[in-house]
């Protein structure tokens, strides 16, 4: 609590310095000056959109995206007003002006969001503004008063940021590393606890301590993430800090699975203690391992890429790799063996990730690799902009045809503040999807409340400029904490700011309580414009995307069960797919979570939830079925799979796997079919009609019927199949210890893995079945019947 304070309090102060040089430049500063910088309201937009929660890298960045979108627009703007003249516009036309002016702005892929907010809003200045002013407006020299004006914002925001001491991106990450390091090693010691506890509590207790950990493992991470572009753009900072390889975020991601797969492994673990493992030199083995892990973690924070040295050499009785060979791995001898076995194959992945990364790169193949990825990242930028992707053009149309409405509306309103409508739409432009009614919603409530509160300080200080100055102080830290709040967010917190600050920060504007009012009204007919577009482009609600990406992620999920094999058969495509579907799935169930209801059914957020949870848990379990694949063909090469004396065992590890895609395909097609349905009623009309032109029986005996339930026994008997088969094969092997080792810890991981996949795709299963049954609540969701019936329509329409 006590961080988030002071991490609130220093936002809030920065922005608050940042605001205080602009009031102190346009109020107090030389008379050039202020003639140049007429539009003070846009410089207090510019430098809260840049300084807010920035650190020394993103406002660096900022001031780059800023100079770049000045240039996009204030030279056009220029040759417009030149041959056009202020004076020739209409309402008509100047929101024409506007919208054509955007699409030029929003339509490339490759531009910031921030330089698109900067430049739309320096786009409604000028043309809004421009017009407003009519004969007064100077043609060439008003784009440039707005260039100075966003000038002013930009140089406040460096200062902001440098004192009274820069925010590096790249101490934050620093920090936060080893805080996720420090997390790491914690929670690999309460694991390795519960996996040796000597009873139940103890093994629940060091469970749900690291379960706290996981949560904050998550918000660790995400600071390490966001700040990683930023890191980019401070040169100098970064070769100070010497940072270490786990100061990527990908690598402290890499770190997180294998510590989820031991979370997984010891809750499938029914009673403890844990019989096999109640040997003496085992337990020290798993203890000294999880020690060299932990060394090796805060070597990868302590040494960075850069050293010309290498790293302290250890002991050789000690290394990790001797540790892991050393331990006496137990034989399987049924299927409640597997979960530990599986703990001990996510700490041999976690010691790989952690010292792989400790070795040096080579520099000649980095710099290969470099090379490699500028061309690589040259195509991706150059193809997207040569093909007009409907999405992007969606989005400049959306834009466009907001801001249009906007301007015209606002001007008709009032002329003389008709440019805040537009204004409030221009700098709250988003580049994806988002919740409407929800970020429309708390954009008025913040403007409502920086204005009000802006107001009441207005008439409290209405002859002491200083004291409306200070009272802005506490409102940037109040506004600090809307915008890490769930209620407001960014958005509300940003308009509550500018609010605030347009009404306190300038002078000889006339009454504030006539521009607070125009201001509300303006910020309710730009966000009924944004609204009103919205609905008319995408009419197509976040529930009901969220139902097509829920059909679409399971038949990628379907994909990925049909490449399980042993012959080698590429499984990262399909499971990075997966894991991109996933995400998307959640991006659109927390959309719809937020979207009203109206008069559309509610949206059940507690069916989706578990669905994305078990997906999520499929996703992790795919992963350590890759990994643990590939560790069986690294010790068990293909010759068992073609030499005539390992053929049958070859074979019946194959028919197994078989036999598992089986059992788990017929439930995920199922889950398939049924979640694509827009509704039951209408399958039964077609499914009738069709049975009465064809005279058909009952549709549950049709082709359609498929395996749809798992029993019990079944699974079982599978697992210890499985197991049977590569105890065979290990040991008519004839390997070392070392490789029996090896061999044994791959396999049985794959078999904990596929077991708990079917555990998983049941869930799925039964959650889908939860779905339809509330969507179809006057109907008895039967999935064999549903999809006799599907078969039997999809059949009579070929």
């Amino acid at each position: 609590m006590a961080s988030l304070w002071l991490t609130c309090l220093a936002a809030g102060c920065r922005t608050a310095v940042a605001c205080s040089i602009i009031a102190a430049a346009t109020v107090y500063g030389p008379v050039v000056l202020r003639r140049q910088v007429t539009f003070p309201a846009f410089s207090y937009v510019t430098a809260i959109l840049i300084v807010t929660n920035a650190t020394l890298g993103d406002t660096v960045r900022g001031c780059w995206l800023a100079l770049y979108a000045t240039l996009q627009t204030v030279c056009p703007a220029m040759a417009v007003f030149w041959f056009i003249g202020p004076t020739k516009f209409s309402y008509e036309t100047i929101a024409l002006t506007v919208a054509l002016a955007s699409v030029v702005v929003v339509l490339p892929s490759s531009s910031h969001v921030l330089a698109k907010r900067i430049a739309l809003g320096q786009i409604v200045i000028i043309y809004v503004v421009g017009f407003i002013g009519g004969v007064h407006t100077e043609p060439v020299m008003h784009p440039v008063h707005v260039a100075a004006t966003t000038a002013m914002g930009v140089a406040a925001s460096i200062l902001a940021t440098l004192l009274p001491f820069p925010r590096f991106a790249s101490l934050e990450v620093k920090e936060k590393s080893k805080a996720m390091v420090d997390n790491v090693a914690e929670r690999l010691g309460l694991l390795v606890i519960a996996l040796l506890a000597d009873n139940d509590t103890v093994a629940v207790g060091s469970l749900s301590k690291a379960s706290l950990l996981s949560t904050s493992a998550t918000k660790l991470l995400q600071p390490i993430k966001q700040y990683q572009e930023s890191i980019q753009w401070e040169w100098i900072p970064l070769k100070m800090c010497r940072l270490g390889w786990l100061s990527r975020s990908q690598k402290l991601q890499d770190l997180e699975r294998p510590i989820r797969g031991m979370e997984l492994a010891l809750s499938s673990i029914s009673s403890y203690p844990i019989e096999p493992l109640q040997n003496e030199a085992l337990q020290k083995g798993i203890n000294v391992l999880e020690n060299q892990i932990t060394q090796a973690l805060n070597q990868g924070i302590a040494y960075s890429p850069s050293d010309s040295h290498t790293f302290p050499e250890s002991n050789p009785d000690e290394d990790p790799i001797n540790t892991i060979q050393s331990i006496q791995i137990i034989n399987p001898t049924n299927h409640e063996d597997l979960p530990s076995l599986f703990f001990l194959f996510c700490m041999k992945l976690l010691q790989e990730k952690s010292q792989n990364n400790n070795k040096l790169p080579n520099p000649k193949k980095s710099e290969q690799q470099g090379e490699k990825t500028d061309q690589t990242n040259q195509t991706k930028w150059v193809i997207p902009s040569a093909i007009w992707s409907s999405k992007r053009v969606m989005g400049a149309l959306k834009s466009a045809i907001s801001l249009g409405i906007a301007v015209y509306l606002g001007l008709i309103y009032s002329k003389e503040n008709g440019f805040w409508a537009s204004l409030g739409v221009a700098v709250s432009i988003a580049c994806t999807r988002e919740a409407t009614f929800k970020v429309s919603n708390v954009k008025l409530q913040g403007t409502v409340i920086g204005s009000v509160y802006g107001v009441l300080c207005f008439v409290i200080f209405e002859k002491f400029l200083l004291g409306r100055l200070l009272c802005l102080l506490p409102c940037f830290v109040f506004t600090s904490f809307l915008q890490r709040s769930k209620m407001y967010g960014p958005a509300g917190g940003v308009s509550a700011i500018i609010g605030a600050v347009i009404i306190l920060g300038r002078t000889n504007y006339g009454s504030p309580k006539e521009l607070a009012l125009a201001r509300i009204v303006e910020t309710i007919i730009g966000v009924s414009s944004s609204i009103m577009v919205d609905i008319i482009l995408h009419p197509t609600r976040a529930s009901k995307l969220a139902k097509f990406q829920l059909t679409s992620t399971l038949r990628v999920l379907q994909k990925c069960i049909e490449s399980l094999s042993f012959r080698g058969e590429d499984l990262e495509g399909s499971l990075k797919e997966l894991g991109e579907h996933v995400g998307e799935l959640k991006k659109l169930i927390d959309e719809a979570e937020m979207e009203p209801n109206f008069w559309f059914l509610p949206f059940q957020s507690g069916c989706y939830r578990k669905l994305f949870k078990s997906l999520s848990k499929t996703v992790d379990f795919f992963s350590f079925i890759s990994c643990s694949v590939q560790g069986v063909r690294q010790n068990l090469p293909v010759v068992v799979l073609e030499d005539s004396s390992w053929a049958k065992i070859g074979e019946n590890l194959e028919e197994d796997v078989e036999d598992f895609k089986e059992m788990v395909s017929g439930l995920v097609r199922c889950c398939v079919d049924v979640s694509s349905l827009k509704s039951l009623e209408v399958l039964e009309k077609e499914a009738e009609k069709k049975k009465g032109e064809d005279g058909l029986g009952d549709f549950e005996m049709g082709e359609g019927k498929r395996v749809i339930e798992i029993e019990e026994m079944e699974k079982e008997k599978w697992v210890c199949s499985f197991m049977q088969h590569y105890m065979e094969v290990v040991e008519q092997r004839g390997e070392s210890e070392e490789g029996k080792r090896e061999e044994i810890m791959s396999f049985s991981a794959l078999a904990f893995c596929l077991s708990s996949l079917m555990n998983e795709i049941e869930e799925i299963g039964k959650a889908t079945r939860e779905l339809i049954q509330w969507e179809n609540p006057t109907s008895h969701v039967d999935f064999n019947e549903i999809t006799s019936k599907i078969h039997a329509v999809q059949k009579g329409m070929k």
